[in-house]
């Protein structure tokens, strides 16, 4: 079976207003939403074409070698449930950075001693974070052989490699009994939150001038996390068709919440949609030659990763945390060569995230 069929498989809330309060006047929103990543602007050298953001270099550096794993404070370590859920975790990403730089080895298999960069990660990998002997050590052998392959000028996606069914199998013995346990067909509802989303989500989508701004204000003003976490969902759908669109503004909003160290099921696709608009619009782009910031955006993604094991550690029947917890880890970074779409695969979860929820007669068609 062919590599490729295998890759495609997280401060203070400064949001919150004082109690009682109903208004946010322009200068207050000028405080509150000041970008968070602007100042990567401003130390960009004038010849240089991308930002440079944290181990990830320009983008285009190997990680493989340089994955960061989550670690679990004092007061989880004793749980074998919070343990269980972190090695899934690990796993999946450990997997999914590979993934990353073989499919930049193969986009750039011509460019010999940038190349070698990707081989010399995967021969390097990181993986620490994993503890399951036999899930790491087929892991190491299929980065072997990865970068073996690379070294010759061939694709390991055009490779037999037995390891990779020896590997799903393992993770499958490993994550089958959790999957058992805590997996059902429960889904998030967030009229549970807001007793008018019905009326909310409409106007957002159709009234994406005025309204944008009145969810802004009322994502604002809100106290209750999870409300906020809803309204701040429906914030950035308006602002997908908005002709004011803003995706800094959003992008501030988002980070702000996935700071706060509150749990929501909602996380996960907050992140999602946090990193889609980084990505396309403000650090990178849809292309397959862009900056792909995957360390950093991995960097919040275990920090909600954490925020989940943590509530489900004290809430092991919430098996609609777990199913959110599971989606988000299943996330594969930004890569190259998307099967799906000419360009990388951000333009497929913006699609997901974004244009179905206002296109969804299209969307089933597709």
């Amino acid at each position: 079976m062919k590599y490729i069929r295998f890759f495609l498989i997280a401060s203070s809330l400064i949001l919150l207003i004082s109690c009682g309060q109903n208004k946010v006047d322009s200068g207050q929103v000028n405080t509150l939403l000041s970008f968070p990543y602007q100042s990567y602007f401003e130390n960009m050298g004038e010849d240089e074409y991308f930002l440079t953001i944290g181990n990830d270099g320009n983008g285009f550096n190997a990680i493989s070698h340089n994955i960061a794993y989550p670690e679990l404070p004092d007061s989880l370590t004793l749980s074998h449930y919070a343990d269980s859920l972190l090695q899934f975790y690990n796993i999946i990403l450990a997997y999914n950075t590979m993934a990353y730089d073989v499919g930049t080895a193969e986009r750039y298999m011509e460019t010999s001693d940038f190349v070698l960069d990707q081989a010399n990660a995967l021969d390097s990998i990181n993986l620490s974070g994993i503890h399951i002997s036999e899930i790491k050590d087929l892991i190491r052998i299929i980065c072997q052989k990865g970068a073996t392959t690379i070294r010759r000028g061939e694709k390991p996606n055009d490779q037999d490699v037995p390891e990779i069914r020896q590997f799903y199998d393992a993770f499958n013995n490993f994550s089958d009994p959790l999957y058992d346990a805590h997996l059902n067909e429960k889904e998030f509802n967030p009229v549970d939150i807001l007793p008018n989303y019905e009326e909310i989500h409409t106007k957002a989508l159709t009234d994406t001038t005025s309204f944008r701004y009145e969810l802004l204000e009322m994502v604002l003003s809100e106290t209750d996390f999870q409300k906020q976490c809803v309204l701040a969902r429906e914030l950035a759908y308006a602002n997908y068709n908005s002709p004011n669109r803003d995706d800094k503004e959003i992008v501030t909003v988002l980070d702000n919440l996935l700071r706060t160290g509150k749990y929501s099921p909602l996380l996960g696709e907050l992140w999602r949609m946090w990193r889609s608009m980084l990505q396309i619009g403000i650090l990178g782009s849809g292309s397959n030659d862009s900056a792909m910031y995957n360390l950093f955006y991995n960097q919040m993604k275990n920090r909600i990763a954490l925020l989940y094991i943590a509530h489900m550690k004290t809430h092991d029947h919430d098996n609609l945390a777990f199913k959110e917890f599971v989606r988000m880890a299943m996330t594969h970074n930004i890569v190259r060569n998307s099967p799906c779409y000419i360009g990388n695969n951000a333009y497929l979860e913006e699609m997901e995230l974004f244009y179905s929820v206002f296109n969804p007669d299209n969307n089933e068609n597709n």
